[in-house]
């Protein structure tokens, strides 16, 4: 008996074996992804970390970077460190923040501890109220409020002249423009702290209920202390915030000749001659160094909030507190917060938008007008505005989503060595002043784009609000990708499919819902953006939000009005049209 074996073929040429096709599939597959991986991480560094740069050599370069020449400097630090004006603009700052977040801390929690833990009629009303500031347009409301409240406000001209009450605010002074900033950041404390409100196990606050404590000694004896970590955090967000504000002082500090921060950075950029660039470049270098040590003390106490776990594997449910009587004028003051705050300012607004003078004095019916409007349809340059915002918010909000997604599933569901780090480049932007994202770009654009093909374009605007609200946009993609499991990736792997196919074919589809909220989030966002424009606007790319600032500090309060309802009228379509939308998705 004889045994033969089959020599292998030889392939027809090279010399070496011929690859399996599934192998040779499966080999550009994993190249695919890893290119995917790698270009996503680059592009978003590069637009994030990469503006910054050239803020930081422009501050110390002793010409602007467009002009030839030039050789490292500190003069510019030294410029700005020993300019009055800046120790000035600094106080104001400060002493603004220090009262905005006080209020805002107040106001918020107290209304977050109402709002969720007490039986209180009209309170899911009010929490929907209270959403107003955050998901509208701030500029119009602002407008609003002087319209009602500035010394010659329809409301403060009004109790002055029919009530012996004294008027004991004045917008157009630190302390005022810290109780327009209020009514705008309370909503984002009470988000926060009503967000760890809710996660919190009332097992301790019963406790305290068995040994005798009323239920609501209990609530502020037990549940609120326990709630320091989280009243930290949005303290120092607020804080934060107040830091970077640009439109509030602008508005109402310019004819006071107050200065902050944002406007002395503004005034020396465009109301010297020749602009001191190197200077405005220092101060923002110096208030980007001040919000990143924030950000990281925010990490660190929203860090610290292992420390006052209280629910367990089988938490209790917390049950709202009775107050009895007192639930009508807890009601009343909550309602007149909302009236305060909202209600009026909104008023106030349609009134200035409808009339061609707003006082007390004169009935509105007796001057109500369509000119307003009229005016905006009529000028180039608030019809441009319009069109320009409508197409950064759609197109970039679309183009915006879809990076995001991109960016969450390379950080979240890849193993890419460096996917950490894209958390972190994608929320720091918004530790970034708005000013300052919009020199970072300025100064990128001069380097590298010096004919100005982009920076005098829309599209370079576009890309620095766009940078500037990916946290927002990532903010509806986490919660979404935490909820989804990875067994149904894990199937299609297994069957031989490559990272990128799995993601495309499989949580893409999954993840349409989130895309939808991120859109409709990115839209709002990038609709009533401006802030990043100070530095980069020209005739022909104008937004809305930047021509009413403009205008509204020249006098025309009329025409800015109407553009301010445009605004908000466009806002609240968008966002109605979003929860018809989602609605019928959840219900069918």
């Amino acid at each position: 008996m004889s045994l033969t074996i089959d020599a292998p073929a030889r392939p027809e040429s090279g010399g070496s074996a011929t690859v399996p096709p599934e192998r040779r599939r499966s080999h550009v597959g994993r190249e695919r992804s890893r290119i995917v991986h790698y270009a996503t991480w680059i592009v978003a560094t590069v637009l994030v970390v990469g503006p910054l740069v050239p803020v930081v050599w422009a501050s110390l370069w002793t010409v602007p970077l467009y002009d030839d020449g030039g050789s490292f400097t500190l003069r510019n630090y030294r410029d700005l460190l020993t300019d009055a004006a800046w120790w000035t603009a600094v106080r104001n700052t400060v002493g603004f923040a220090v009262l905005t977040t006080a209020g805002a801390v107040a106001l918020g929690t107290l209304l977050a501890v109402l709002l969720r833990r007490v039986q209180m009629p009209g309170a899911r009303l009010y929490r929907t109220l209270i959403l107003g500031p955050v998901v509208l347009p701030g500029l119009p409301l602002m407008l609003g409020w002087i319209a009602m409240y500035s010394p010659a406000g329809y409301v403060t001209s009004w109790i002055d002249s029919n009530t012996p009450l004294p008027i004991f605010w004045n917008l157009y002074s630190v302390p005022g423009m810290a109780l327009v900033a209020i009514g705008s950041l309370t909503p984002l404390m009470y988000m926060v702290v009503g967000s760890a409100l809710s996660t919190l196990d009332s097992t301790l606050e019963n406790a305290a209920r068995v040994n005798g404590a009323s239920p609501v000694r209990a609530l502020f004896s037990v549940t609120v202390p326990m709630l320091r970590p989280g009243i930290l955090n949005a303290g120092v967000i607020t804080f934060a915030l107040s830091l970077e504000v640009v439109g509030i002082p602008l508005l109402l500090g310019t004819s006071s000749n107050i200065d902050f921060i944002s406007t002395y950075l503004v005034d020396n950029w465009s109301n010297e001659f020749p602009p001191r660039q190197g200077l405005v470049s220092a101060g923002a270098v110096v208030l980007l160094a001040v919000m990143t040590v924030l950000l990281v003390l925010r990490n660190r106490f929203a860090g610290d909030l292992a420390r006052f776990t209280t629910t367990t594997g089988k938490p209790t449910a917390s049950r709202p507190i009775a107050i009895g009587r007192l639930r009508w004028p807890m009601t009343v003051l909550v309602g007149g917060y909302f009236l305060i705050t909202l209600v009026i300012p909104a008023i106030g607004l349609l009134l200035t938008a409808f009339t061609t003078v707003l006082t007390p004095y004169i009935d509105p019916w007796d001057v109500a007008t369509l000119d307003n409007f009229s005016t905006v349809l009529d000028n180039p340059v608030f019809r441009r505005s319009i069109v320009n915002s409508l197409l950064i918010a759609t197109i970039g909000g679309a183009i915006t989503t879809l990076a995001i997604t991109t960016i969450a599933l390379v950080a979240h569901r890849s193993r890419f060595r460096y996917r950490r780090s894209l958390q972190y480049v994608t929320l720091y932007p918004r530790a970034i002043p708005g000013i300052v994202t919009g020199m970072a770009f300025f100064w990128s654009f001069v380097v590298i784009d010096p004919n100005g093909v982009v920076r005098s374009s829309l599209w370079g605007i576009g890309i620095a609000f766009a940078v500037r609200s990916l946290a927002l946009g990532y903010s509806a993609f986490y919660p979404a990708l935490a909820a989804l499991g990875e067994d149904l990736e894990r199937a299609a792997r297994v069957s031989g499919a490559d990272w990128l196919t799995a993601m495309r074919t499989i949580l893409v589809r999954l993840l349409r819902p989130a895309m939808a909220v991120s859109y409709v989030l990115l839209f709002v966002a990038l609709f009533a953006d401006y802030d990043p424009a100070l530095f980069m606007v020209s005739p022909g790319n104008e937004v809305i939000g930047l021509t009413m600032l403009n205008l509204w500090i020249t006098g025309v309060a009329g025409p800015v009005a109407a553009l301010g309802v445009v605004q908000l009228v466009v806002t609240a379509v968008v966002l109605g049209a979003a929860r018809l939308v989602f609605g019928r998705i959840s219900n069918g």
